[in-house]
């Protein structure tokens, strides 16, 4: 059992119109300290789940068809089982894309009414998409009973979702972040081996501070999936002369790229920025254990650095912010966060200069793009769940 909102738990219970017992599942956003478009290089990445959740309530019906309702959105859709088709809107289709993972498993769907809220705030790079993908994948595995599913079924079936149903070539890291969280641990996770780890993050004096741009991307129209394609051209130009490698992160040293006849620069930008984030990961992992919160702190400005020059995922106001914090007393690092081309930078700041930072950083973002931006201090929590709920409020 957890505990829910009582303003979020009575949306959910009104949505569905019913003051009988629900299934409710909960799933987090993420935050990912080091490591950004590795994931989907089969490389290595170190996120951790946050105290902001997705919550996707639901219940038989008993008929052939599926109710579902967006409260944010204030919408409702209304599904035939035997019409699981792709549509225009997007919500609908990370439900539709995995009724149709747990159909080709052979389980079958039964009707049911749902309704989903979130904490998580959408495009601000803490995946609020894969905690909507698994708070329903977590709910429909008890409601459908498919308690064989594995957390790493559940993760193959929302990758499988994403790049065949919905067209976003993604890895894995979201998805294992908010099944697998845990409260005050991070997670080294190599995406290729799926080998994982978890990293104490406990420390009295520093936060992690998100700062949201405020500037909204989605991956099916940023360059997102651009980056996915010209990574794979670059293992294809560099197995010409290494054969050996399946993928940008089975690169060792950056002796390896200087010897491939590139097709372009911005190929071999790629691949360099893959080898050096690996790299910036494990470097981060070493400092955590020694308590070396400086070199985690340069460790995030290199990170950003080649995000926003070599991988060029970045944005002026995500490079504003960076700059703006960078030097300043009581900041240790800071570095776009997420996808790119907007949402959030991740900082390492000082308690004691929290206050100050966000004042001083509205004033001045403001002043320079006429955007007020947003701020969340999160927690690093627990992973997603589901429980049976009751209406009591009668």
């Amino acid at each position: 059992m957890f505990d829910i909102p009582a303003g979020i738990q009575d949306s959910l219970f009104r949505a569905l119109g019913t003051s009988e017992k629900v299934l409710i599942a909960r799933a987090p956003g993420r935050i990912n300290l080091i490591g950004e478009h590795t994931d989907y290089n089969n490389g290595l990445v170190l996120p951790g789940a946050i105290d902001k959740y997705t919550y996707f309530a639901c219940k038989p019906n008993g008929t052939d068809t599926i109710s579902a309702t967006a409260i944010d959105f204030n919408e409702s859709i209304s599904i035939p089982l035997d019409q699981l088709e792709k549509s225009d809107n997007l919500w609908t289709n990370f439900l539709i894309g995995l009724l149709l993972e747990f159909q080709k498993r052979e389980i079958n769907l039964v009707g049911f009414d749902c309704a989903f809220t979130s904490e998580v705030p959408i495009g601000a790079g803490m995946s609020s998409s894969s905690a909507l993908e698994c708070a329903i994948l977590v709910g429909l595995q008890e409601l459908l009973a498919a308690r064989d599913l594995t957390k790493w079924d559940l993760i193959n079936m929302s990758q499988s979702s994403n790049h065949n149903f919905l067209g976003i070539k993604g890895g894995i890291m979201d998805q294992f972040a908010s099944l697998f969280g845990q409260e005050n641990q991070v997670m080294l996770l190599d995406c290729s081996s799926s080998d994982h780890e978890y990293v104490s993050l406990i420390n009295d004096e520093y936060s992690w501070l998100l700062i949201n741009s405020c500037v909204k991307h989605n991956h099916l129209t940023s360059g997102y999936n651009d980056r996915v394609q010209e990574c794979q051209q670059a293992v294809e130009e560099i197995q010409s002369k290494f054969p050996d490698v399946a993928q940008l992160s089975d690169l060792t040293s950056t002796a390896q790229l200087s010897s491939v006849s590139f097709s372009s620069p911005t190929i071999k930008q790629r691949a360099c920025f893959v080898l050096e984030e690996n790299q910036r990961v494990r470097a981060f992992v070493r400092a955590l254990a020694e308590h070396d919160l400086d070199t985690c702190g340069q460790l995030l400005y290199a990170s950003h650095k080649g995000l926003a020059e070599d991988y060029e995922v970045s944005c002026d106001e995500l490079n504003f912010l960076v700059q703006l914090l960078r030097g300043r007393a009581g900041v240790l690092g800071s570095r776009m966060m997420g996808g790119g081309f907007g949402g959030c930078t991740i900082n390492l700041i000082h308690n004691t200069e929290i206050r100050a930072i966000k004042k001083e950083v509205t004033e001045q973002y403001k002043e320079a793009f006429d955007i007020d931006p947003l701020f969340y201090e999160v927690n690093i929590a627990e992973g997603a769940s589901c429980a049976i709920f009751y209406d009591l409020s009668d």
